[in-house]
């Protein structure tokens, strides 16, 4: 019991020296400096036929609902939105949340509540007479511009009270 007392305060004091913020992009390159030696094992321990079998399950795990749901918003937007536009957006996505994230292995795609917004998204336009892609790019653009203001709001606030 007094060795786990002594690694917790420890640990607090660690926490007391490490600062709350850093700069931009600081924290990736450390984690991505302490990777670095350890890419070249990572690239031949995953050369066998145990990974190729996991690595190709994980490419149609992800291919299938793109293309289930690309061909329902197909039908949904009236074509505007396919088969082929969710599958490169699943793949670019994917991608970027991969080199941003350090997390490779998370699955991304769409989902039915995307489906239902994108429905209702086009009900909406048809009603009001608006085209449906420019709609579309606008709500995303707006809902990003929102969640970043909100961020901003968040790391402001956590600033003062952490400096009161």
């Amino acid at each position: 019991m007094s060795s786990t007392t002594t690694e917790v305060a420890v640990e607090t004091n660690d926490d007391q020296d490490t600062p709350l913020f850093e700069p931009l992009l600081k924290g990736i390159k450390r984690d991505y400096k302490m990777r670095l030696p350890l890419y070249k094992s990572d690239v031949t321990d995953g050369l066998n036929s145990q990974c190729l079998a996991a690595t190709l399950f994980l490419f149609f795990a992800c291919l299938a609902p793109a293309v289930g749901f690309g061909a329902l918003f197909g039908s949904v937007t009236n074509g505007a939105i396919g088969t082929m536009e969710m599958v490169s957006s699943t793949a670019m996505c994917g991608f970027i949340y991969a080199l941003t994230s350090a997390q490779p292995l998370t699955i991304i795609g769409s989902t039915g509540p995307v489906l239902a917004f994108v429905a209702t998204l086009v009900k909406l336009a048809e009603k009001m007479n608006l085209p449906f892609l420019p709609l579309y790019a606008w709500t995303g653009l707006w809902t990003s511009g929102i969640l970043f203001a909100r961020c901003v709001c968040i790391l402001y606030c956590a600033y003062v009270i952490c400096h009161m």
